[in-house]
């Protein structure tokens, strides 16, 4: 009996040892998370790792969302897609300090790894901050500060599973999570000026990896995430209350939607009278939605072909904004074949256009609607109109 209790208390012993034994490694990684901002560039949240290392006692924040603001081709660099974003380095405490001071809410979530991959994990990152390797070109949808993160803890890691549609809501779209974060900071300028540069890549149906392009996504996309029987978070903690004010709500008067409701009743008023001035400012008018929806398929068209930004690809916009309209503003009192055939099929399409607007809500900024439909009808009046064509 004496000898059965001693071999159990040498077993318990045991146990508690190997429990008791620390990680080798002395490392702890984790997946910061930022509540979104205020400002157009933080509106979508940012993430980043926090690697802490008790052996060479250093807590360090791993940052893929740095670029250079003091660029002096910035700007040219930022529209054509050539802006070069980069791996930073900053100690977690003044990481912290600069979020406290914008009051927006900073989570923690710890991983569990094994002391292989957390070493893997670091000497990656440690090579990747070198001058020589720490740019990337970044990308809005498909390469950003989130979606390399993804790539690093889903790839280091070999035995996750994330169930498909846990926290992707069925048929959304990058365009719908975009959509959400704009809306929620009351930013619906913002929101029509995207629509009008994404294409129709924006509008698939994501897939659950996809959709960790948004740091809030990926912290989702993390916390469900296994390891073998075990869940891939340790745990997690948030180290900042998300305490920034509500984004104030705009007046219906400033909106997009009320600015082109506006500009298309000033379009079709004079269309109800006949007299000579109605008839100029119809003329005045007319050229004026055909120039502006010319420059913008202009801009559209740079955007797609002479830009690096794969997501401004294939847009949608053009049907309405095509560039030839350009062409149609100078022409309008020219009786011209061609010029009557162009605007009758062009009414056509942009009533067909509509219909997968319709069906698919987003694909086109609503307050596009009264535009598009505008333009339709002018388009089929001047294309009936003797004395304009």
């Amino acid at each position: 009996m004496l000898k059965i209790n001693f071999f159990v208390l040498m077993m318990l012993l045991a146990a508690g040892a190997s429990h008791a034994a620390p990680d080798s490694s002395r490392l702890q990684v984790s997946l910061i998370t930022c509540a979104p901002g205020a400002e157009l560039y933080s509106v979508f949240g940012h993430t980043a790792l926090r690697i802490v290392d008790s052996a060479a006692n250093t807590d360090i924040i791993y940052n893929y969302g740095t670029f250079n603001f003091d660029d002096p081709d910035f700007y040219s660099k930022f529209v054509r897609g050539k802006l070069m974003y980069f791996l930073s380095q900053q100690s977690f405490p003044d990481f912290l300090y600069e979020y406290a001071y914008f009051k927006r809410g900073v989570t923690e979530q710890v991983l569990l790894l094994s002391t292989t991959e957390k070493i893997a994990i670091q000497r990656s990152l440690f090579d990747n901050v070198r001058e020589e390797n720490r740019y990337y070109k970044y990308d809005f949808l498909y390469d950003n500060c989130a979606t390399r993160l993804r790539d690093i803890i889903f790839k280091t890691n070999n035995d996750n599973a994330i169930e498909s549609g846990t926290f992707t809501l069925s048929g959304a779209t990058f365009r719908d999570y975009l959509h959400n974060y704009l809306s929620r900071a009351e930013m619906q300028w913002t929101t029509l000026g995207i629509d009008l540069l994404l294409g129709i890549g924006a509008d698939k149906t994501m897939t659950p990896a996809e959709s960790m392009f948004l740091p809030d996504y990926l912290a989702q996309g993390v916390s469900l995430a296994s390891k073998g029987q075990k869940k891939l978070v340790e745990r997690d903690q948030e180290h900042l209350p998300n305490a920034q004010d509500l984004p104030v709500k705009l007046p219906f008067w400033q909106t997009p939607l009320f600015f082109f409701s506006i500009l298309s009743f000033l379009v079709i008023l004079p269309s109800f009278f006949k007299c000579r001035a109605m008839v100029l400012f119809q003329s005045i008018m007319d050229r004026i939605i055909f120039i502006l929806s010319g420059l913008l398929g202009l801009l559209l068209l740079f955007m797609w072909f002479g830009t690096d930004h794969q997501s401004f690809a294939y847009n949608i916009n053009l049907v309405w904004a095509m560039p030839v309209n350009l062409l149609v503003a100078f022409n309008l009192n020219r009786p011209q074949k061609w010029l009557k055939k162009y605007l009758k099929y062009n009414s056509l399409l942009l009533l067909l256009l509509m219909i997968p607007a319709l069906l698919q809500s987003g694909i086109v900024n609503l307050a596009l609607y009264p535009l598009i439909l505008i333009l339709s009808f002018r388009s089929w009046m001047l294309s009936r109109d003797e004395k304009k064509c």
